[in-house]
């Protein structure tokens, strides 16, 4: 058989055909990293580097033939003097002329088109003329993988290596991977069968990688067998260009919409990455426009929203064009930034000790604004180990160290953008390390009353496909999702309906105002919502200039909502489960703290004819104690009240141990001692008039009036 003629060194590239991940991230390439959300395609190994498309489109057919051409000569037939697999001699020479066509569209300035025209042509002859001629085959198989021809790749992976499967031992994972693509769950066990029965195989070390690979069939198998039914549909102009867009983030009941756009800049490599804005209305959303104040040269993206739509967390990666700009600690670092009165974004802080000196992104709050979830990369840029990660913030007010979540959410492959739900308990998140349809596939796992997550599930087909599916956010109606997929190297939002047995418990947009007795909005006011049985912290709202405040609600759940502003006392509200739905209004007026100024405790309870404090009461007195323990110069009054039922003496000794019992609690969590006195009034200061029970239920309560400022 003839000898291979001497080619170009192309080791960069070999990884194609020996190790089928090829894809980018989604943003900038790997020299800078940016918010890195493209991965794997039917792997589970990180890309160690990366391609601008899927499919052969005009701008990038040329790099896809010339990476096929590469990986011919990467296994034991590139060495000088190896021989081909034919005998024929015109087949060989029509081999020979497309490999030449690959080397003269190295040259600067050649016609590229035409000549990856001449290597099809080529190849196709070669085939032709000798259809045993495994080299020929193979990469026109990879050729045609590219075009997004599947099955008739998968018909030519399957012939040469049915007949020459030692020599090109790994090419049975493209193998797999064109079956993975054409949909064939049997063609890839197939694959990977032939494989294991080459001699050495099942002790060598891609035995886990070939399990992998049988699992995520298996569940192909069952995935198209079972269609769930959700058919995503990509969002309007106004938003998806010719340009990609991803990592969405919603606020104002899913009305509002941020988002990742990567703009093609000739002066930059990878182009640039920025912030853009859309809202909608009457149905429509607006021209997506750059978020004001945070965009710079470098790349920004990814970003959270926290319930109220006031702190926005993101990231921001120092671009290999521009490495002096920015205080970043590694490549990609986290950031967070706050509103001011005037509804601008301030400065944003980096987020310290968070980021790591290698790679942080993909944040997302949640609800009260007190956990944040993200990804971290470890590892050599293009070699990352991508995990899941969750911090707290300490009693400060900052993040404390993070920590990764469960093995049985992270795994050996890659996770990366998590959304918590407002609801607090689903998680959704993209995975290549379960099994899957391939790519990065969409994953939902639910946290459970032990406060354990459960086991990770993924959305089904067709909503994950072999490509990437990530970056999904679910509205407060935990119906609606929204999520980035690349479709022929283009990628673009779309909105779905998230399947019935992953959807998200739904939550109803609260707003509102807090202003002062005389009507002028408090721009530091605070709303903070509280589960009304185990008084946990669901949401926290911040005014504006206006004193205006947006927070996500549940509506399955009895809850407490507390509203403060400094220099004043707050004021509570409880709300029956269901009470509030879609999107409801609750104002505040608050009384300043001066001589007199009194609010009734509207979420403390006794047992009926007792001083003991039900447990419905903690809630809000935990957040009383908390505000008391920040306001100590301030000296209060509990007051204990009854209704006119029995005799005034027997109430107004009731009311005083209410008065008390109250105090001590206040006292044991936070109030400093002294602050407090405790005066039982019984029946003699009745809220409002008359014998009804409703004049009866308002009458009986617990208040604080303020005594004085030390």
């Amino acid at each position: 058989m003839p000898d291979v003629p001497s080619m170009p060194d192309f080791i960069a590239l070999r990884k194609v055909m020996q190790d089928p991940v090829i894809d980018v991230t989604m943003g900038v390439a790997d020299e800078s990293d940016a918010h890195g959300a493209k991965l794997g395609m039917g792997a589970r190994t990180a890309p160690s580097w990366r391609l601008r498309s899927r499919h052969m489109t005009n701008k990038t057919t040329w790099w896809s033939v010339m990476l096929l051409l590469s990986v011919g000569w990467g296994t034991v037939h590139a060495q000088p003097g190896a021989r081909l697999h034919s005998d024929n001699k015109k087949a060989v020479k029509a081999y020979r002329k497309a490999v030449e066509a690959a080397r003269e569209a190295m040259a600067p300035g050649a016609d590229k088109l035409a000549l990856q025209q001449k290597v099809e042509d080529g190849l196709l002859k070669a085939v032709a003329l000798d259809p045993g001629f495994s080299e020929a085959e193979r990469l026109l198989a990879g050729m045609r993988f590219e075009q997004g021809a599947y099955q008739n790749a998968l018909a030519l992976y399957e012939r040469y290596l049915t007949r020459d499967s030692q020599d090109w031992i790994r090419d049975h994972f493209a193998w797999a991977r064109a079956a993975r693509y054409a949909l064939d769950p049997a063609a890839m066990e197939q694959a990977m069968k032939a494989m294991l029965a080459i001699p050495g195989v099942p002790e060598g070390p891609d035995t886990a990688r070939i399990g992998s690979v049988l699992a995520d069939a298996a569940f192909m198998a069952e995935a198209l067998a079972h269609p769930v039914n959700a058919v995503p549909t990509p969002l309007p102009p106004a938003i998806s260009t010719l340009q990609d867009e991803y990592f969405p983030s919603l606020w104002l009941a899913g009305e509002g919409l941020i988002f990742t756009r990567r703009v093609e800049d000739v002066r930059l490599r990878h182009g640039q990455e920025d912030l853009y804005i859309s809202t909608r209305n009457r149905g429509m959303w607006s021209e997506a426009e750059p978020l004001r104040g945070l965009n710079t040269g470098n790349n920004e993206g990814a970003a959270s929203l926290s319930g109220d739509g006031n702190t926005l967390c993101y990231t921001m990666c120092r671009d290999a064009d521009r490495p002096g700009e920015g205080d970043h600690r590694g490549s990609c670092d986290l950031y967070l930034s706050r509103r001011d009165a005037n509804g601008r974004w301030q400065r944003p802080v980096n987020l310290g000790a968070l980021n790591t000196g290698g790679w942080e992104s993909q944040p997302c709050l949640s609800p009260d604004g007190r956990m944040l979830f993200f990804t971290r990369g470890r590892g050599r840029p293009g070699q990352r180990q991508h995990d899941l990660y969750m911090a707290q913030t300490g009693v400060d007010g900052r993040f404390t160290e993070a920590r990764p979540l469960p093995d049985g959410i992270n795994t050996a492959g890659q996770e990366m953008r998590p959304f918590l739900h407002p609801d607090g308990r689903h998680l959704f998140f993209a995975s290549n390390g379960h099994p899957g349809m391939g790519g990065l596939d969409l994953f939902v796992c639910e946290l459970g009353p032990d406060g354990a997550w459960g086991e990770p599930v993924n959305l089904g087909y067709p909503l994950n496909t072999p490509e990437d599916e990530s970056g999904m956010v679910v509205a407060s109606d935990g119906r609606t999702g929204y999520f980035s997929r690349s479709v022929d190297g283009q990628l673009d939002l779309h909105v779905f309906e998230v399947p019935e047995s992953a959807q998200a418990d739904p939550t109803a947009a609260l707003e509102g105002r807090i202003a002062a007795l005389d009507g002028a909005g408090l721009p530091q006011g605070v709303v903070r919502l509280l589960d009304g049985v185990t008084g946990e912290a669901f949401a926290v709202g911040r005014t504006g200039a206006d004193g205006q405040y947006h927070i996500p609600i549940p509506m399955d759940r009895d809850f407490v909502l507390l509203a403060e502003a400094p220099g004043h006392l707050l004021e509570s509200v409880r709300v029956e489960a269901g009470e509030w739905t879609g999107r409801s209004r609750r104002d505040f007026q608050l009384s300043p703290l001066e001589e007199n100024a009194e609010v009734v405790l509207r979420n403390v309870f006794f047992e009926t004819g007792s001083a003991a404090l039900s447990a419905a009461s903690e809630p809000e007195l935990r957040e009383v104690a908390l505000w008391l323990a920040s306001n100590p110069r301030v000296r209060l009054e509990v007051g204990g009240h009854t209704d006119d039922v029995g005799l005034a003496k027997d109430n107004e000794e009731l009311s005083r141990q209410r008065a008390e019992a109250v105090l001590g609690f206040l006292e044991r969590h936070g109030a400093v001692e002294g602050q407090l006195t405790a005066v039982g009034y019984g029946q003699s200061r009745p809220a409002v008039p008359g014998q009804t029970e409703e004049a009866r239920r308002q009458n009986r309560r617990t208040s604080l009036r303020v005594l004085g400022m030390d």
